[in-house]
């Protein structure tokens, strides 16, 4: 990045400060939960990416986690029997098999997820109201550059002045 002490260089440093921070407490006050999980990293990523991508064929899933068909193969078969995920034959192509999760394996990704976003929704119901006010409209400005399908397009001009308040 070129110019490093610009204020943008160095707002985007106390951003990514700033996240790497919550980041890190957020693993730490959810470790306990995780603790209590019976899958290994690999189940749980499967467990994830279905959870974000819905039912998939287990060639797409070994795709989506860069692993072998027969790795992804084992992983969704341990799902299974654990009851968090259920194969079953693709309508399309009787040669596939479909993996979607079951109601224990959503229930799962709910609880995982729902205990990080109470615990985030905590602490921004304990910011001031002008700070929460400022992280609202950056977020949105950020959704919006990363929802875009050429975020580079939508960005501020880089060597422009950063502007805090502004809403064009």
């Amino acid at each position: 990045m070129s110019g490093e002490d610009s204020p943008v260089s160095e707002a985007i440093a106390a951003i990514l400060a700033a996240q790497r921070s919550i980041a890190r407490r957020m693993f730490q006050t959810s470790i306990p939960e995780w603790t209590q999980l019976d899958l290994t990293m690999g189940q749980l990523r499967t467990l994830m990416a279905l959870a974000a991508d819905g039912p998939m064929t287990v060639s797409a899933l070994a795709e989506k986690l860069g692993i072998a068909k027969p790795t992804a193969s084992i992983l969704i078969d341990r799902l299974v029997q654990a009851g968090d995920a259920d194969r079953s034959e693709d309508p399309e192509d009787r040669r596939r098999a479909v993996v979607t999760l079951t109601p224990a394996g959503v229930a799962l990704v709910a609880r995982l997820r729902n205990g990080q976003s109470e615990r985030f929704e905590r602490w921004l119901a304990a910011m001031r109201p002008e700070d929460l006010a400022a992280l609202t409209q950056g977020m949105q400005a950020l959704a919006a550059i990363a929802e875009s399908s050429d975020p580079l397009r939508t960005a501020p001009d880089r060597d422009s002045p950063l502007r805090t308040g502004d809403t064009e």
